[in-house]
């Protein structure tokens, strides 16, 4: 039976990183995985670019039962530690307008090559496609290919979000043999779902809008960014940007609609403004052709069919009429029945309960030695880099709590 300082049970984002801090400090490190490559979310992130991480970090933009875990990270893990710790591995960095934070090369592909080659240039024993696992307490780890001993068991998993990716509920299990409760995970980062009939009927349009979220009639939230609209729902950036708290909602048994705003660089007075300076009613124009100069053709016979004026003129274009077009531009309603599974969530909502380990040292209180990173914890944050800032700041605080023991 070989014996290690710590055993990492998964080799994405977090527990590479933090097998590279530990045995950079002298430890003797084990990595085990479930697939055949760690790191394969890592390639698939910020379309084949890997968003590291983002210029602007602050404690709502992450959700979280825990939030002194959430302001313990942060102070302790800026952002320039995390460059600091990946400068040092020979990574340079690129950031675009919205704040994102981009390896230069523009390649997830370089960042997870940088972190095997540290790996193996640090002796790190890498056990993959490991199923068969079964830990006694004690930290006893046996798989068929081999039976090992842990000082540190740390778990970084990841969630059951984006199963094509290795994402799986193994680690909850872990979790739960060690006596940790479990939240249920839900989808996070998703697209949603509706039966509207214009989401049909106008599958493959992208628009940029600004949407917002409405719980119960009340407005939660809004985004403004790309809307898809599919055959199942709707999509895009700001959909995305929107989903943790529609799921959160609908989950509650909550109704959730969507309200978009097709002309948001103007309120709705300046609109209707907008509108009426363009009428000419001598011209008198099909208002097929009067709306779709200015909104995507698609749409505006939608719109037409909705108000029945798709074969109405300029000439029918009344105060009332106006104004009901004005309202309905600025405040489209569909309404939302659900979210996608987890196989086109980028993250889940849920895991285990941040609660149940210490905010600081992120040992768990159930279990001595026991240590949780990243994804599997009940903690998720925005779309925009910091999902992966989470994932590398845990990994840390973890390498330094088992360092400094």
């Amino acid at each position: 039976m070989s014996s290690y300082d710590a055993v990492i049970i998964g080799a994405g984002a977090s527990g590479m990183v933090a097998a590279i801090e530990l045995a950079r400090g002298g430890k003797k490190v084990a990595l085990i995985e479930r697939q055949n490559r760690g790191g394969k979310k890592i390639l698939a992130s910020g379309n084949g670019r890997c968003n590291i991480a983002n210029l602007s970090l602050s404690s709502k933009n992450f959700h979280s039962r825990n939030q002194r875990l959430i302001q313990e990270l942060l102070k302790n893990y800026p952002l320039a530690k995390i460059e600091e710790f990946f400068r040092n591995l020979g990574l340079e960095f690129i950031s675009v307008e919205d704040g994102r934070l981009f390896p230069k090369s523009l390649s997830a592909l370089s960042v997870l090559e940088l972190l095997e080659a540290w790996i193996a240039r640090l002796g790190i024993d890498c056990f993959y496609g490991v199923e068969d696992l079964t830990i006694k307490k004690g930290f006893y780890i046996t798989f068929a290919k081999g039976r090992l001993e842990a000082k540190k068991l740390i778990l970084a998993t990841g969630s059951s979000a984006a199963p094509q990716l290795g994402g799986n509920s193994s680690g909850y299990e872990i979790a739960r043999n060690f006596g940790h409760r479990v939240i249920d995970p839900l989808p996070a980062l998703v697209p949603l779902t509706s039966s509207a009939k214009v989401c049909r009927a106008l599958a493959g349009l992208k628009l940029s809008v600004t949407l917002r979220l409405l719980v119960d009639g009340v407005e939660i939230t809004s985004k403004r960014g790309d809307l898809l609209l599919t055959k199942y729902g709707v999509s895009g950036l700001a959909i995305l940007d929107i989903s943790i708290a529609a799921v959160q909602a609908l989950a509650s048994g909550k109704k959730c609609s969507i309200s978009i705003d097709y002309f948001d660089s103007m309120n709705q007075k300046e609109f209707l403004k907008y509108l009426k300076s363009r009428v000419d009613r001598e011209r008198n124009l099909p208002l097929r052709i009067w709306i779709g100069t200015i909104l995507h053709p698609k749409l505006a016979k939608e719109i037409l069919l909705e108000l029945e004026l798709f074969d109405a003129t300029e000439s029918a274009l009344k105060s009332n009429t106006l104004k009901n077009l004005a309202t309905l531009l600025k405040g489209y309603t569909i309404p939302i029945n659900g979210y996608r599974p987890m196989q086109y969530a980028e993250v889940a909502l849920g895991g285990v309960d941040s609660k149940e380990i210490d905010y600081k040292t992120l040992e768990s209180k159930k279990q001595k030695g026991l240590y949780f990173c990243g994804e599997l914890l009940d903690t998720i944050g925005d779309r925009g880099g910091y999902n992966f800032y989470f994932a590398w700041a845990t990994a840390l605080q973890v390498a330094k709590s088992i360092l400094d023991t």
